[in-house]
């Protein structure tokens, strides 16, 4: 997008920038989520993930800013995060302006759907008034005149899919993945502790920060668009004692859902890769649907928790299936690589007693 402006409230020019990563962050107060703000920030998911935040500046010093996250390749959907207006701008429209320039840029680019959330009723009007409505729990959408027919087309069955790692750029998508009403699970990401419910946006960021390196999974079903029509996700257990047990979460929209069972095998493969000879899959009892995937892709229901869901006026168990993979003869990590355990030289302090000298490391 070229620089422009727009007259304020109080009739200053608020000049109006988009950058991409790598990127200024102006001080610092441009924001992310922390937990990824230096990678994101340096470019170094930039290959996957499209970026732009919008800056609005008022003489030269930064009146507000906001975001958005879209695949890089398709920028079909999106996520809205950290809308800003510092405080000595506020009420004088700079939200307003920025929101417009960004929404302007989203469907030029061939966007049609945008999620963000709010708990604030003034921003939630604010967002109303650029298109968005409320949706899941407390999230909001936007729609493209374009994509009026979004939820009836953009997940629909759309020839073979194929089954891929999960990369940052499919934020967003997953966004559309279980923000979509169907199917209407309730336990729908035990990842996350998202719910049939929940909107589910920085969800993605926590999943994709639980599995990096080999602490788990996450394999997309993606249709030839490239859409996220399923995911299937394992995390393993952070201790050294319980290093061979994942929990395992799975959604696959009707339109796909004869694949759910290849997407299963595909990621408890990729579970027993490493090191995890036990997955645990919790499903909610309401969801029989889920329960017969899980059946016929070999796991076996093991324990029945009452009342582990409020549902309503009423209260859901949950249903335990597991599925047993190949054992491994060694713990995948020694001992020492997890918190709380003991090193080799506390073993040998031990051993030699409080008069021996000191072990060296």
């Amino acid at each position: 997008m070229d620089p422009c402006n727009a007259s304020l409230r109080n009739g200053e020019i608020l000049d109006i920038s988009c950058h991409v990563p790598p990127m200024d962050t102006f001080g610092g107060q441009v924001r992310t989520w922390t937990q990824i703000s230096d990678q994101l920030f340096r470019g170094d998911m930039a290959e996957t993930l499209y970026t732009p935040h919008f800056v609005g500046t008022i003489d030269g010093e930064l009146a507000g800013s906001l975001g958005y996250y879209t695949p890089t390749d398709t920028r079909d959907v999106g996520v809205v995060e950290f809308v800003a207006t510092q405080g000595q701008h506020r009420r004088k429209g700079v939200a307003d302006a920025l929101l417009a320039s960004m929404v302007k840029e989203f469907v030029a680019c061939g966007g049609q759907a945008l999620f963000l959330c709010t708990t604030n009723p003034i921003a939630g009007h604010l967002y109303e008034n650029h298109g968005f409505w409320y949706h899941i729990g407390d999230g909001m959408r936007f729609l493209a005149v374009s994509a009026a027919d979004f939820d009836q087309t953009y997940l629909a069955a759309d020839g073979d899919p194929s089954i891929r790692d999960a990369v940052w750029g499919d934020l967003p998508r997953a966004a559309a993945l279980y923000n979509s009403p169907e199917p209407s699970w309730l336990l729908k990401d035990v990842l996350t502790n998202c719910f049939r419910d929940t909107r589910y946006e920085q969800h993605f960021v926590r999943l994709m920060l639980q599995i990096e390196g080999d602490k788990g999974a996450a394999l997309v079903l993606a249709t030839p668009k490239n859409r996220m029509a399923g995911l299937a996700a394992v995390a393993r257990r952070d201790t050294f004692e319980q290093q061979h047990l994942a929990t395992l979460s799975l959604r696959v929209v009707p339109g796909y859902i004869e694949h759910a069972g290849v997407l299963l095998q595909a990621v408890l493969e990729r579970a027993q890769r490493i090191g995890v000879s036990l997955v645990e899959f919790p499903i909610a009892a309401v969801d029989d649907d889920l329960a017969a995937i899980a059946s016929e892709a070999g796991f076996d229901e093991v324990a029945r928790l009452p009342n582990r869901i409020g549902h309503g006026d009423a209260w859901v168990d949950v249903r335990i299936f597991t599925a047993s993979l190949v054992a491994r003869s060694q713990p995948f990590h020694a001992s020492n690589t997890y918190y709380g355990n003991r090193h080799s030289w506390h073993s040998a302090r031990v051993s030699g007693g409080p008069d021996a000298d000191w072990p060296k490391t």
